[in-house]
């Protein structure tokens, strides 16, 4: 566990902002709650990253078409195509002509 930190404060980042915002003094009642918003705020931070990326910086400019699934499986599950299929058919435009 050291390798992650030497306190809940530094293996859960935001349990000291989450614990100011409830007003708590104690982490012991909030470290349920910061494992989630942690989580979830690494979520965030990926999505925001993303977004980013594909230099979109609104949820609403988002489509399908900006993502790719890195697994089959997970293509398979959500509908959105597999990375390596992504780009496929320009590919082989490209390659034809």
């Amino acid at each position: 566990m050291e390798r992650f930190g030497h306190s809940k404060d530094d293996i859960f980042v935001t349990a000291s902002h989450l614990r100011k915002e409830l007003g708590m003094r104690s982490s012991k009642r909030c470290l349920p709650g910061s494992r989630l918003y942690t989580y979830y705020e690494r979520l965030a931070q990926g999505l925001r990253q993303l977004m980013a990326g594909s230099r979109k910086f609104s949820l609403d400019y988002m489509s399908r078409d900006d993502l790719a699934a890195l697994t089959r499986e997970a293509a398979d599950v959500s509908g959105i195509p597999f990375v390596l299929d992504v780009d496929r058919t320009r590919i082989a435009e490209i390659l034809d002509s």
